[in-house]
């Protein structure tokens, strides 16, 4: 992984790796993930970034927008906020409007957060967006993050009828957990999946589109009762995972059983 970041940042030189979050969190980071060094923002100093932040999630996610306490409470207190940051000529037109800032100033291009758990090691995927089109801005953040957590296994919620199911399959294939617990705004089309962070080759392989595993079932991403039964299987023991490309041609590319240990291109 730490070959390929290098090539991303020699890539795009314009991008930097930062993290927003209570200064006392910074000791228990990793500032160089996969090799690449982070700038650590505590969120006392920054208030303005933190603002930024909030503006460009509320943008990203409409109703379900980020409320201002819980950014404090429940994001920057416990945690913290990895970003890629460049200059604003690079966002794309609506964020630029939002934002009107100068077109070399730093901003906020692609941003991921990770929940702690009880579980050591494992984080919660609560929040990704990106307004850096056409680079796999939103892979590398999350990716990023992830590793500078430390997290070795994530859990997170998705909808069947997402792109960013595309987004997520570059880290890997998605393990099916099974419904949502508790009330979701979009229950009815969302799943909880689950992430091995360890195999780092098999990350590299999905990152690059190198991860070459024939689905065994296809799915239309709009046949609930076919979804459900699907996470029914998986809630009753059974191995399914959502493998990458993840959605493609409004289908869902599934594959039943353990995976094989090298599948093609690794």
């Amino acid at each position: 992984m730490q070959a390929l970041a290098a090539r991303f940042f020699a890539r795009h030189p314009a991008l930097s790796l930062a993290a927003l979050g209570a200064a006392d969190n910074a000791r228990e980071l990793d500032l160089r993930p996969a090799g690449i060094p982070v700038e650590f923002l505590p969120a006392e100093q920054h208030g303005a970034l933190a603002r930024q932040y909030l503006e460009l999630n509320q943008l990203a996610f409409g109703k379900l927008g980020l409320p201002n306490w819980v950014l404090s409470d429940l994001y920057l207190q416990p945690g913290a906020i990895g970003l890629l940051r460049c200059p604003a000529r690079m966002l794309n037109e609506t964020s630029r409007q939002l934002l009107r800032l100068p077109d070399e100033e730093q901003v906020i291009a692609a941003a991921y957060y990770a929940a702690p758990t009880l579980t050591p090691g494992q984080f919660i995927g609560v929040s990704l967006l990106s307004f850096l089109p056409g680079i796999h801005a939103g892979a590398w953040v999350k990716a990023l993050t992830l590793k500078m957590l430390g997290a070795r296994r994530m859990r997170g919620i998705a909808q069947w009828n997402n792109l960013s199911l595309r987004v997520h399959t570059r880290l890997g294939p998605l393990r099916l957990v099974g419904h949502v617990p508790g009330v979701h705004d979009y229950v009815e089309r969302s799943f909880l999946y689950e992430m091995d962070l360890v195999d780092e080759a098999r990350q590299v392989a999905a990152m690059e589109r190198r991860f070459l595993l024939q689905p065994t079932l296809r799915l239309s991403a709009s046949d609930s009762p076919a979804l459900g039964a699907l996470l029914r299987r998986a809630e009753a023991g059974e191995v399914l995972y959502l493998i990458p490309p993840g959605l493609e041609g409004g289908e869902i590319h599934v594959h039943e059983g353990p995976l094989p240990s090298r599948a093609g291109g690794l």
